[in-house]
């Protein structure tokens, strides 16, 4: 009976070992493959939109016709009061309506100005904000069309009207992502963002086994430079940087990881304690590292605790680095703070050593 009992702990033993040099190869290849899979088409498109036409004329048809042809939206739904137009957005059935009242033809046509309203859901933000975009442009091409066919009624010219309608012309340059490609932009930040995570929470569970806990945190770490094969010659997304500027802000995230994950289980010796406050900054580094809101219009105290964060200086040197281009000594203060992090456990190495050799699972 003790044999077999012996036997069945071996057993379990060993498929722990097993599940947790899994867990990395595991958990590394889902976040990537689900993050890129899910943002592979680059920026949303054919965002359901609707229209309330309560005028009915050749002129609302025309320029329905042109909202048609826009790439981010799609009108999948004609209402005939706005009530029912509400409704749809209230349900998240449609992210935005544009609405024709009655008489906006005539009013137009004489020169009375009528108005047109467009209706977009800012609560869903992405959604709303792109859906906007397309209906303001309409608005402003239907006043542009009509303005043609006076001019033109008049006698004008094609270049005459155009110089009167539009008296200089705008050029328009996105630097940095002119592709408005998310998952260069965000997939390049959530990923790394998780695995850094991750690399911290192995850290600290699998401590003061320091041979295992290191070798856990690498192999998920490695996934960081994974990531980047798989972003840029897998998926073949464009960048300005060279790889080895790639490569070396990588080993300063997987580094700056493996050294505050050991720095805080050096000041706080319980493996609870330690994973918990290890997930609360990683929780915390999304926002605080700007990606979503810029760190310049928060609040002054959190645009100093944002130092605090290895994932702001790698998102920092990446946007230098990757997406502009720039030599990365621009980034030098920023290279600076992941090399300090790096070098946090030297700070606290006695206190470090002490509690690898004389911790006691109390969890």
């Amino acid at each position: 009976m003790r044999e077999k009992a012996k036997s069945l702990y071996e057993i379990c033993c060993l498929a722990y070992r097993q599940v947790g040099m899994f867990f990395p190869i595991v958990v590394g290849m889902f976040t990537i493959i689900f993050f890129t899979s899910l943002l592979d088409a680059g920026i949303p498109q054919q965002l359901p939109i609707a229209v309330v036409d309560m005028d009915n004329t050749s002129t609302t048809a025309s320029l329905q016709r042109k909202l048609a042809t826009f790439q981010s939206t799609k009108i999948v739904a004609n209402y005939s009061n706005v009530t029912e137009a509400r409704e749809a957005m209230q349900q998240c059935d449609i992210y935005g309506y544009l609405v024709f009242p009655d008489g906006f033809t005539e009013k137009l046509l004489s020169g009375r100005q009528p108005g047109i309203s467009y209706y977009f859901n800012t609560a869903i933000f992405t959604g709303g904000v792109l859906a906007q975009k397309d209906l303001m442009t309409i608005a402003s091409l239907g006043k542009a069309a009509v303005g043609h066919a006076t001019l033109q009624a008049k006698g004008l010219t094609e270049e005459q009207i155009m110089g009167v309608l539009q008296p200089y012309k705008v050029q328009a340059h996105m630097t940095g992502n002119p592709w408005s490609n998310y998952n260069i932009y965000i997939s390049a930040m959530i990923v790394p963002g998780v695995m850094y995570l991750l690399l911290t929470l192995l850290l600290c569970y699998y401590m003061p086994k320091i041979g295992r806990a290191v070798q856990n945190a690498f192999m998920m770490g490695l996934f960081v430079f994974v990531f980047q094969f798989y972003l840029y010659v897998i998926l073949g997304l464009p960048h300005e940087g060279s790889w080895w500027s790639i490569m070396l802000i990588s080993l300063l995230l997987v580094g700056s990881g493996m050294g505050f994950g050991l720095f805080i289980f050096a000041l706080v010796p319980s493996r609870r304690m330690s994973m918990s406050i290890c997930s609360l900054w990683g929780i915390m580094s999304f926002s605080m590292s700007g990606a979503a809101f810029p760190v310049d219009l928060m609040h002054p105290l959190l645009q100093g605790l944002s130092y605090l964060f290895p994932l702001r200086h790698y998102f920092m040197t990446y946007q230098m680095t990757v997406l502009h281009g720039y030599p990365i000594g621009y980034s030098w203060l920023h290279i600076s703070a992941l090399i300090l992090f790096c070098a946090l456990p030297l700070l606290i190495y006695p206190r470090l050593k002490y509690q690898v050799r004389t911790f006691i699972y109390t969890d």
